[in-house]
Parts: C-alpha cells; sequence; structure tokens
C-alpha cells in the first residue's frame, strides 16, 4: 500500500492495519517453513507495508502533518 494511502487513515485505523498485517506475515511465515508458499514476495511485502504505516503512525503522533497528494 502506497504512503499516501496511508497517511488518510487515522492512528486507530493504521495500528488496527499494522495488526492485520502481523498476523498476515506470521502465518505466511509458518506456510514458508511448511513449503506451501510458492511466493516469497509477500514476506518483503507485508513487511515493508508495516514499516510503513508504523512510520506514518510517529509522524502522526510527533504532530508532523504531511499533505495526503492525490
Amino acid at each position: 500500500m502506497e504512503a499516501n494511502e496511508l497517511r488518510g487513515f487515522s492512528v486507530e485505523d493504521l495500528k488496527g492495519r499494522v495488526r492485520t498485517w502481523n498476523d498476515e506475515l506470521f502465518r505466511a511465515r509458518f506456510k514458508g517453513q511448511n513449503a506451501e508458499t510458492k511466493d516469497t514476495s509477500v514476506f518483503r511485502k507485508l513487511r515493508r507495508d508495516v514499516a510503513r504505516a508504523l512510520t506514518i503512525i510517529g509522524e502522526k503522533e510527533a504532530g508532523i502533518e504531511r499533505p495526503v497528494k492525490a
């Protein structure tokens, strides 16, 4: 998900998405160890989405507001 899309969400929504993505990442790791996962790019995408969301949460909590680009 793009950072511009995430900036439109509230902090609570972002924290919920981070929880969801962490759960998905946890399940994907188990599938990867059981050789059920063919697409390993899922790990990287989920980790990056979590990092983007956490960065935006930090910005919002610090009072740094960046404009949402359309």
